[in-house]
């Protein structure tokens, strides 16, 4: 990785270069390892049985910290084209880049999981294959929950990736001066934010029935807000880029990332405090759900600000978020986000173990360790090279994204 600081503190890097956020590799290791954490201590009934459980519960936030590390990274490229009045991303480029970020790796190891590993015991019909096969499947009540538990979220990113570019040609549709670029995305932003709210309430308020409150809560409309936020943060942080100014001093100053991951952890803990210790059937009240939600939102965008405004290679913080493990970890997440699960799984059939009456320390160790080792062996096996394929598309527009995203 460059040494660039991408946002506030590197405007140089601007136009047509690569824009290089050294930091959020490491963003992405801690969000998967928070949701490999959650998992692990609800299965071994940690959850339930310890007193911090409510807070290893509520580490399922780093769904949120993902969806808004896209929100900002795929929408800070549209922003800089026009700001700088270049021509946007291709759209068949970018399609091409988003499908060999997430498919292969996925169904590399929704094959394993359902063929090899045998995970559910009986195989899907060709009709529920199609539907996990194409990310299409929190579209079906029947069909919610894919062998790959997690990968609900993705068919939620996918169609974020969809939308983005729908609305990246909306917004910029008619060319006005570059503030005034800026002005008509944020009131935008805002209009989507508060119509992402709306319908978060209306769902609460409505009360459906078990799984399709799950569905309505999970598909695009009930994050869309959370991408709004990292989408403003790209409006933002280009900018200022563009305007070649260090931004608010606030954002700026050295004290800024502890006092913004204080924040954060502040969230955590009052969302973990509010709703309490777990049970293994959750039901949540509608409060519930909507602190669950905003107070999760605030976890990550005060988790995000140091990685994207201020000088990259100062404070603990930072340090922290690129030192080369830490990083190199985030290289290999999405096979932590894909795999944690079924080797959770099977740790259960090699122990002997049932749900709820298992000891957290072993199955996180040797789950953190078979999973590190599945996820490195899938990153640099398929993924890397896979995505060594992303210029086969033409384009002779210089992509404003980087290697990562």
């Amino acid at each position: 990785m460059t040494d660039a600081a991408g946002g506030f503190g590197s405007p140089a890097r601007t136009g047509q270069q690569h824009a290089r956020f050294p930091c959020f590799d490491g963003l992405r290791a801690m969000a998967a390892f928070a949701v490999l954490l959650t998992h692990v201590a609800y299965i071994t009934g940690f959850d339930f049985r310890s007193s911090i459980g409510a807070l290893t519960a509520r580490l399922d936030v780093g769904v949120a910290v993902f969806f808004l590390i896209s929100g900002f990274l795929l929408y800070r490229p549209f922003v800089v084209a026009r700001l700088e009045g270049g021509p946007p991303p291709r759209v068949a480029a970018y399609f091409w880049r988003r499908g060999l970020r997430i498919f292969p790796a996925y169904w590399l190891a929704l094959t394993i999981t359902i063929f090899v590993l045998h995970i559910p015991a009986d195989i899907p019909d060709a009709k529920d294959l199609f539907l996990y096969y194409g990310l299409l499947h929190l579209y079906s009540l029947d069909t919610l929950f894919g062998p790959i538990l997690a990968s609900y979220t993705l068919v939620t990113e996918v169609s974020f990736y969809v939308f983005l570019p729908i609305y990246a040609f909306a917004i910029g549709f008619r060319p006005v001066p570059a503030i005034q670029h800026v002005r008509r995305d944020l009131l935008a932003l805002a209009g989507l934010f508060v119509a992402g709210v709306g319908y978060r309430v209306a769902v609460s308020l409505a009360d459906p029935p078990g799984r399709r409150d799950f569905q309505l809560q999970n598909i695009l409309p009930g994050w869309i807000d959370v991408f709004a936020v990292g989408m403003a943060l790209a409006v933002l942080s280009a900018w200022y880029a563009h305007r070649r100014s260090a931004g608010p001093p606030i954002l700026s100053r050295p004290w800024m990332p502890a006092a913004s991951w204080g924040l954060s952890a502040l969230a955590l803990l009052l969302v973990s405090t509010y709703v309490g210790a777990p049970t293994p059937s959750e039901v949540f009240s509608v409060s519930e759900e909507l602190s669950i939600h905003y107070l999760y939102l605030a976890v990550a965008f005060f988790l995000l600000l140091p990685a994207i405004f201020g000088p990259q290679d100062r404070s603990p913080v930072r340090a922290f978020l690129r030192n080369p493990v830490v990083a190199w970890l985030g290289l290999i997440s999405y096979g932590v986000y894909l795999w944690n699960e079924a080797i959770i799984e099977k740790y259960l059939d090699w122990t002997d173990r049932t749900p709820f009456n298992t000891y957290l320390g072993s199955m996180l160790l040797v789950v953190v360790i078979v999973t590190i080792a599945v996820a490195a062996t899938s990153y640099y096996a398929l993924e890397r090279p896979v995505l060594r394929l992303k210029s086969r598309v033409p384009d002779r527009r210089r992509s404003l994204t980087s290697s990562r995203d």
